[in-house]
């Protein structure tokens, strides 16, 4: 595109063109004026993606005045500030600043789906990436509805946080106006006795055992995988309210059956559950999903989910007359606001009353022929 420098005299003199050329300024980059047949505008050009903004016409509005508005809006763009962010720098600011303090597990979540599903965008400028680079990513998931659908609100609200002050990194989230690509669904489903026997069976060996854990405490997926040696102390495991959905610490007693399982995993780091790679780090969440396929393919059932076992502990801690109060505390639902403040009583003696019950229960149910736990291989 032509430079020169634009004055009274030069403007006047140019051309109209059916191409609607642009001449742009060599005194004020990014201001300039675009050559019509029959009229001349001026305009700004900015930012990395070369947005061209319409001021006014000219002689309506006069050079002064069209190089004065013309510098306000240069001086507005994040890289005329000097806050140019990538997608990766925002991120990561986002993570550290937005949940400054939390102890639930959500910024670990949102961290994994920012990071793991939209790390094509990292070194995109934050300014250049539209709703097309965002559907382009969630049209990939369309296959694991409930994935999209939380990275989905984990790229919402990262965006719409760029736009606030102080940051105004973007003017505008691109993600305005976008409707969400689905909706949560409640769950029904619960594993029958036959299932959950198979199930049991199928998960004795390796990592798969996290799943016989999740059968006798009905805990969630993502706490269960990453429990550690240090938290059992006295004969009762304790979640930390980090690691939990509604951020208060989970106590869960230790009974014969669960201990077992424990005792057979590798004492090798901290974890009772490693990852594939390391034993400094746990098992992830996203390697239960490939667990889940390899034990329903060897037990030929279909049709549920990991959290479908949580479902079936609750159902049958109502089948063994557990009372509502504490089957609600075994699987750590938060309860009303005046007890979140005022009752910090554990429960421990009925928790693990329930537990002993449910652990009879499954001893039955697998044919263990007594309520000695079976050492696992």
């Amino acid at each position: 595109m032509p430079t020169m420098l634009l004055t009274d005299i030069a403007v006047r003199a140019l051309k109209g063109s059916s191409k609607n050329e642009k001449f742009f300024d060599t005194k004020t980059p990014g201001f300039g004026v675009r050559c019509g047949i029959r009229t001349k505008t001026w305009v700004v050009m900015r930012g990395r993606n070369r947005e061209l903004v319409t001021i006014g016409r000219y002689p309506d509005l006069s050079l002064a005045d069209a190089r004065t508005e013309a510098k306000k809006l240069l001086s507005a763009t994040p890289e005329a500030k000097g806050i140019s962010k990538t997608w990766e720098q925002a991120r990561d600011e986002f993570l550290t600043e937005n949940y400054k303090g939390s102890k639930s597990r959500w910024p670990h979540l949102v961290k994994l789906k920012l990071k793991n599903h939209f790390k094509g965008l990292d070194k995109r400028q934050l300014a250049d990436i539209d709703d097309t680079d965002i559907s382009a990513v969630l049209d990939k998931l369309k296959k694991t509805p409930s994935a999209q659908l939380h990275a989905y609100r984990a790229a919402r609200t990262f965006l719409k946080w760029c736009t606030r002050p102080p940051r105004k990194w973007i003017k505008h989230s691109p993600m305005e106006g976008y409707e969400p690509p689905s909706k949560d669904k409640k769950g029904t489903r619960t594993l029958t006795d036959e299932e959950l026997k198979a199930v049991w069976y199928a998960s004795e060996m390796g990592s798969r055992q996290v799943f016989q854990l999740m059968v006798l405490w009905g805990t969630r997926n993502e706490e269960t995988a990453v429990i550690r040696r240090e938290w059992v102390v006295e004969g009762v495991l304790t979640i930390p309210g980090e690691f939990t959905k509604n951020g208060r610490d989970h106590a869960i007693p230790l009974l014969p059956l669960a201990q077992s399982i424990l005792d057979s995993r590798p004492d090798a780091g901290p974890y009772f559950f490693q990852g594939r790679h390391t034993n400094e780090r746990s098992l992830t969440t996203w390697g239960l999903p490939r667990l889940a396929r390899e034990v329903k393919a060897e037990t030929d059932t279909s049709g549920w989910q990991l959290r479908d076992i949580r479902r079936t502990f609750r159902s049958n801690m109502a089948r063994l007359k557990v009372p509502r109060e504490i089957a609600e505390v075994l699987i750590n639902h938060a309860p009303e606001t005046l007890d979140e403040i005022y009752d910090r009583y554990d429960r421990l003696d009925e928790k693990r009353e329930a537990l002993a019950k449910y652990e009879a229960f499954m001893i039955k149910l697998l044919g263990l022929g007594s309520t000695e736990a079976r050492e696992s291989p």
